[in-house]
């Protein structure tokens, strides 16, 4: 008896050692912009991270461009939900490449969606039209808390590179308390946040520049600082303005892997910067989540069930 005790006490502390040392995998959203150009650092190698969790250096074993990932376009009208605005989007979402998931959502003080994603170009353009037949019930005002908590929970299960697209003027009243509970819900689920600044009809002549929409640091006066935070601490940021070169804002980016620690409790604060900035690679400013959500690896083994006696 004693003897098959002491063995199942010895099983136990050896699984709990080797679950303490096992490692699992995470992906993060990682957004690289020239700290001179303010241009996309295209071309970044695992080689060129260097990421750190406390005093531990971090593993990272691939970075990929974000490619084809979900995202949900949401369109802040405001206090004017006028129909050219909501037109406008209609014709915006048209330029979403082939096969790439889309939804799309109209926000006032209600909010009104697609029904889930949809890839499918023809589909996706008949929708929203539908969608904008909806619109005039919308109300007056914005509930910018409960529409981004209703746009989290049409992506579901999360899949990495997932983003939600705003369309916004910028400004918001949401109480301090609002924006605490948002952050933790995008954090839980691993979705980006990514701005764009109001609107523009696609028909609007354009310069050929790709930093007019990679600009993160041309922030209107009025555009709120806690709503830049806010997608900031998601790995997001204000993109720009919103034309037709939208789908460039919601592919922005790479997909980074690491390896973590197998810790039980809480999110953890990391950081990441790019090795040697200035010699191959410019020296960047990086948007990307500011804590690594908690990742729990199953036991490799379980204990023998027959410990007990033979009689």
């Amino acid at each position: 008896m004693l003897r098959i005790n002491f063995l199942a006490f010895v099983a136990l502390m050896m699984l709990a050692s080797l679950a303490h040392g096992q490692q699992c995998s995470t992906q993060v959203p990682v957004n690289a912009f020239d700290s001179h150009t303010r241009a996309f650092v295209f071309g970044l190698t695992p080689a060129d991270f260097e990421a750190t969790l406390g005093h531990s250096r971090l593993i990272i074993t691939g970075v990929k461009p974000i490619f084809r990932n979900r995202v949900l376009v949401l369109l802040d009208v405001g206090n004017h939900p006028d129909r050219k605005s909501l037109e406008d989007v209609a014709q915006l979402v048209d330029q979403a490449p082939p096969g790439m998931p889309v939804a799309v959502g109209i926000l006032a003080q209600h909010a009104v969606f697609t029904h889930g994603f949809i890839s499918d170009n023809d589909q996706l353009i008949s929708s929203v039209d539908r969608l904008v037949q909806k619109a005039g019930a919308l109300g007056s005002g914005v509930d910018l808390h409960h529409a981004l908590e209703r746009a989290l929970g049409i992506f579901g299960s999360h899949q990495p590179g997932d983003t939600i697209l705003l369309v916004t003027s910028g400004n918001e009243h949401e109480s301090k308390r609002a924006f605490t509970q948002l952050r933790r819900e995008f954090r839980a689920r691993g979705t980006r946040l990514q701005l764009l600044a109001g609107l523009l009809p696609p028909v609007a002549a354009q310069a050929n520049d790709a930093s007019r929409l990679f600009a993160a640091w041309l922030v209107p006066e009025s555009f709120s600082d806690r709503l830049i935070t806010l997608a900031n601490s998601t790995g997001g940021t204000l993109m720009g303005i919103m034309n037709s070169d939208w789908p460039e804002a919601a592919t922005s980016g790479y997909m980074l892997s690491l390896v973590t620690p197998a810790v039980k409790k809480g999110p953890h604060h990391w950081t990441l910067r790019i090795r040697d900035a200035g010699n191959d690679v410019p020296p960047a400013d990086l948007f990307y989540p500011e804590q690594l959500s908690p990742c729990v690896a199953p036991l490799v083994a379980a204990v023998p069930a027959n410990t007990k006696p033979r009689p």
